[in-house]
């Protein structure tokens, strides 16, 4: 990696960390996709589960008073369920699969929309959020969208939903990292990132999530879900072309 490559990177974790701090999400969307272009997918995996992680976990903290643990633990029931499956399989994702699934991602609430109301408050729909966003999470990096199906016109303050959607993908960014650090045979392996890297990140992942609790207090309730869908389309088609032309 050079030095070049090594400093677009953190200025990426630092933006993106800036955007998941004032909508909830997103940021690690576009994380993926920077990181998934420069590097190897398993490299890839690593880096944006660290970042994402001290980013998730850091924005949690800072909205700790707002972080609604009870549907949490069915959550984590669900996650623990649907790595487990996936572990059987070690499935390597290549780079189309994770672009075409970073594209689709933005537009299922569509596909559910008017059909089914998901809620995170409820103990089965937290369940079933943890078994989806675990798997989106093995198979294309990020869950960020298919996550605000469970989040979406709620009976949740903007803080709330940024507290503890922040809190419940931290956690499954250690499942990511498990899985491509561990279960994933070493005959995947790919040569390893520079170790300043790893720890570059965190202090980039931390100060952008404290950046973007700044924003987010300026703005509205209503504000911040429209903010979110549009930036979410806008995502989703970029990443749609990109795997089409990888194919």
């Amino acid at each position: 990696m050079t030095l070049f490559t090594g400093l677009f990177i953190l200025f990426s974790v630092l933006v993106t960390a800036v955007i998941s701090g004032v909508l909830g999400m997103a940021g690690g969307m576009v994380l993926m996709g920077v990181l998934v272009w420069t590097l190897s997918v398993r490299q890839a995996m690593m880096l944006h589960a660290t970042a994402q992680f001290f980013s998730n976990a850091s924005r949690s903290f800072i909205h700790r008073e707002h972080l609604k643990f009870n549907s949490v633990k069915y959550y984590l029931a669900g996650m623990l369920l649907s790595f487990c499956v996936i572990s059987l399989f070690t499935f390597l994702p290549d780079k189309a699969v994770v672009f075409g699934m970073l594209g689709i991602g933005p537009f299922i609430p569509q596909i559910f929309r008017g059909r089914v109301k998901f809620d995170f408050t409820k103990p089965t729909h937290a369940f079933f959020c943890g078994l989806v966003i675990t798997c989106m999470q093995l198979m294309a990096g990020v869950s960020g969208a298919a996550l605000s199906m469970f989040f979406q016109d709620i009976d949740m303050t903007r803080h709330e939903v940024v507290s503890t959607k922040a809190f419940t993908q931290a956690i499954s960014h250690v499942t990511k990292l498990v899985y491509f650090g561990l279960v994933i045979p070493r005959a995947h392996a790919v040569s390893g990132l520079p170790l300043w890297i790893y720890f570059a990140v965190v202090p980039a992942a931390v100060l952008g999530a404290n950046i973007g609790k700044h924003i987010l207090n300026r703005i509205t309730d209503r504000q911040f879900y429209k903010a979110t869908q549009i930036v979410l389309w806008i995502l989703g088609a970029v990443y749609l072309c990109k795997a089409a032309s990888l194919l």
